[in-house]
């Protein structure tokens, strides 16, 4: 029997044991790459600070400390990013038609579920809050809001201007920003001198609740905010355990202050 191997047959077969020893670990890497892809959560502006404070009320509670990944920004460029193919596994809106569209479209695993309900405030910390709105915005000179086109806290900032009967005078400049982030970015360093932001962000950063007006929920359309689990996700069985975690969270508590005055200061008295 011949077991002599010509230095063609050795070669060929050390370039095959070399591409197996490869493949494998190519497979290896992308096994611990997968497993090592953070939960990646897409949130509205508003809730961010909110969702913040979940996430570590979630990983202390579940003991699960895997890297999780926070993208913020406004309802309508983070729908537009997802439409995209963007990896996001939940997306937490500041509306429920943008998370609608997405489950009926099939870029969501699961249908649209309400996780909170926004309300709309006007900050104006030079003013006190028990002046009325309509009287507020007669001594404003540059006002910040969202961007009605693609932040929901935007359309309601123009819904309650409309329903004010809001005429804009002559030396007043409306700013608009992307997402009430900015807008609350804006009036912090003085580029305006009042916004119409998120009361969850109010309350969470500590604001004097003298410094703001909580806008009566009759001038706009409810803010009532949906998530959704997307396909694209690389993280499906974590995105539902956060899900679930984050369903069963308390909403936000308003201070007695706060919700006794929400009708009262956002009304027209000096009619």
């Amino acid at each position: 029997m011949i077991t002599d191997q010509s230095p063609m047959t050795r070669l060929l077969k050390q370039t095959m044991i070399i591409r197996l020893l490869l493949f494998s670990l190519s497979v290896m890497c992308s096994g611990s790459l997968s497993a090592e892809a953070p939960l990646r959560i897409a949130v509205a502006s508003n809730y961010a600070k909110t969702l913040q404070t979940i996430v570590a009320r979630y990983q202390e509670e579940t003991g699960d400390m895997g890297k999780i990944s926070v993208s913020i920004g406004s309802t309508g460029k983070l729908y537009a990013q997802i439409l995209g193919g963007a990896p996001f596994d939940l997306f937490l809106a500041a509306d429920v038609e943008r998370p609608q569209r997405l489950a009926q479209n099939g870029a969501a695993v699961s249908p649209s579920q309400t996780y909170t309900n926004g309300r709309l405030v006007l900050w104006h910390p030079e003013q006190r809050s028990n002046v009325p709105i309509e009287r507020q915005l007669k001594q404003i000179e540059r006002l910040a809001m969202a961007n009605p086109q693609l932040a929901p806290y935007g359309l309601a900032a123009e819904q309650t201007l409309q329903h004010l009967q809001w005429q804009p005078s002559n030396h007043l400049t409306v700013a608009t920003a992307e997402n009430v982030g900015q807008v609350f970015a804006m009036v912090k360093t003085g580029n305006a001198d009042a916004g119409f932001v998120a009361l969850s962000q109010m309350l969470e950063l500590g604001v004097p609740n003298d410094q703001y007006s909580v806008v009566n929920g009759n001038f706009h359309h409810p803010i009532s905010q949906g998530v959704v689990l997307l396909k694209n996700g690389a993280q499906p069985a974590r995105a539902k355990g956060f899900l679930r975690f984050l369903l069963s969270q308390r909403p936000i508590e308003v201070p007695e202050a706060a919700q006794d005055a929400a009708p009262r200061e956002a009304d027209i008295s000096d009619q």
